[in-house]
């Protein structure tokens, strides 16, 4: 884009932040690409202080964050370019939505197989009484364990007291 070329090797304005478009042909590293990482940085930090987010990131958490999401886009938008087919030419743009519906059609159907086969193995009885037990260790924790015995030892008496929890009937 003549935008961009002009920012990088000319005296041009740069990114315009009520209409943002990232150089999607290089990373996010060119100055183009910071600079818009750069105002939506502070467009963030500028809404986190005006609505009082109940939470506070530092600014390199949200650069990680729109530095991720950038190469996400990077890599949808690579995808969908026309490829070049067997015969040496590009796709046409009937061609090019044939292929991204194939690809979407084959994601889904690994999704629902890896989906069917995570049910199917967390249903069994074994996993099941497995995972029943894990949870009862994490409740209990550690000093959450009662003693077998409740008698006098070394002359001190041990106090026991009932723990109402919620996996416990309530003693009385």
């Amino acid at each position: 884009r003549e935008d961009v070329y002009s920012y990088e090797y000319e005296d041009g304005p740069g990114p315009d932040l009520k209409n943002l478009a990232f150089d999607l042909k290089n990373g996010f590293k060119t100055p183009w690409n910071r600079k818009i990482i750069d105002l939506l940085l502070k467009e963030i930090q500028r809404r986190c202080s005006e609505e009082r987010w109940p939470f506070q990131r530092s600014e390199a958490y949200f650069r990680e964050i729109l530095h991720d999401r950038y190469k996400h886009l990077r890599t949808i938008w690579t995808a969908t370019q026309p490829k070049i087919t067997a015969k040496g030419t590009l796709e046409t743009p009937t061609e090019l939505e044939q292929r991204l519906i194939v690809k979407k059609d084959e994601t889904l159907k690994a999704t629902r197989q890896m989906t069917c086969r995570r049910n199917v193995c967390s249903q069994s009885p074994d996993n099941c009484a497995w995972w029943w037990l894990q949870q009862l260790v994490k409740t209990l924790g550690e000093g959450s364990m009662s003693l077998e015995e409740s008698d006098m030892e070394n002359d001190i008496e041990t106090v026991l007291h009932v723990k109402n929890m919620v996996w416990r009937r309530v003693v009385e």
